[in-house]
């Protein structure tokens, strides 16, 4: 998205500033007509699962989820944003349209697990938080991407820079879910 905004912002600075506000209500949107589903699956888990069996299977999903990302094999959907719509669409209605899309979090790309980790999280544990935690997935992902365009790196990104980063993402990724699985475990002999 940086490798869009970016020139939109060089180009003409409100188009720029369309498009990223457009990726926010579309990010939002999506955040919200996807907690619904969400919702309603946490609750029906939360009413047949007991708590120690979802926390076993959180535990195996983090370690899954780490495993995967340390092994640089986030599971992601290999698909983006359709690019045709960069020639037919305003910067504005583009944002809203591309947002929605990378709202609905199993279209599009990923880099490290962590959004299924938190999502995991929601189903098993929080389902009434399903539309908080979509619509700050969608607002923390706008804020990064309007970081990252406003900061200009797009530029830059057929250096090194542009291919560490995502590896040092997923690394840390791992790292932080193998972490969150400690304090899992003393609670599963506990119960």
């Amino acid at each position: 998205m940086a490798g869009v905004a970016s020139p939109m912002l060089r180009r003409t600075a409100s188009g720029g500033m369309r498009f990223l506000l457009g990726l926010l209500v579309g990010g939002i949107a999506a955040g919200l007509v996807l907690s619904v589903p969400l919702y309603l699956f946490g609750t029906a888990v939360d009413s047949i699962a007991p708590l120690r069996e979802r926390l076993m299977i959180l535990a195996l999903i983090l370690a899954l989820l780490a495993a995967a990302d340390l092994a640089r094999r986030t599971p992601h959907v290999s698909r983006q944003v359709p690019e045709r719509f960069i020639w037919t669409l305003p910067p504005g209605f583009l944002g809203v349209v591309w947002g929605f899309d990378l709202g609905l979090l199993f279209t599009t790309r990923k880099t490290t697990s962590l959004i299924w980790a938190t999502l995991a999280g929601v189903i098993l544990f929080w389902p009434a938080m399903a539309a908080a935690a979509l619509v700050s997935i969608g607002v923390i992902a706008t804020l990064s991407i309007a970081a990252w365009s406003l900061t200009d790196r797009s530029r830059h990104s057929v250096g090194f820079e542009h291919q560490r980063l995502p590896r040092l993402a997923q690394q840390t990724s791992g790292i932080l879910m193998l972490a969150l699985l400690i304090p899992t475990f003393p609670q599963l002999w506990h119960m």
